[in-house]
């Protein structure tokens, strides 16, 4: 995978045993991670050392700047704050540092559907 993008675990000794479930959860840390980038506009850890990213990959850190001092995300253009918690929180369970408590990939689907329905099509958030 690609650094930015890989779940801890991968990075940890002993890995998790390679079952259906554990595979799965790697995919939805890889999610969570896109989500923020599709969201924001920026990639994570943009810029910094190899090392530097590793060292956070492996921590279960989430990439810097893009959740506010509130530990909301900040998605371009998106001002409601109750939208942007709401999507921090679906970040946060598909990144969580244990793999055995992510999220199915179909529950994550659903919470984002969830969310765009609150979202008008024409990019206007419904108020």
């Amino acid at each position: 995978g690609t650094l930015p993008y890989m779940a801890c675990e991968l990075l940890r000794m002993p890995r998790p045993r390679a079952t259906a479930r554990a595979l799965a959860a790697v995919d939805v840390c890889a999610l969570g991670r896109i989500i923020v980038v599709a969201s924001t506009g920026r990639e994570p850890w943009e810029g910094a050392d190899e090392a530097v990213v590793r060292y956070n990959v492996q921590g279960g850190e989430l990439p810097p700047g893009l959740f506010d001092d509130a530990g909301d995300t900040i998605p371009l253009g998106m001002e409601r704050p109750d939208l942007r918690r709401a999507l921090g929180a679906v970040v946060r369970r598909c990144c969580d540092e244990d793999w055995r408590r992510r999220p199915p990939a179909g529950d994550v689907v659903g919470d984002l559907e969830a969310l765009a329905a609150l979202l008008p099509t024409g990019g206007e958030e419904k108020g």
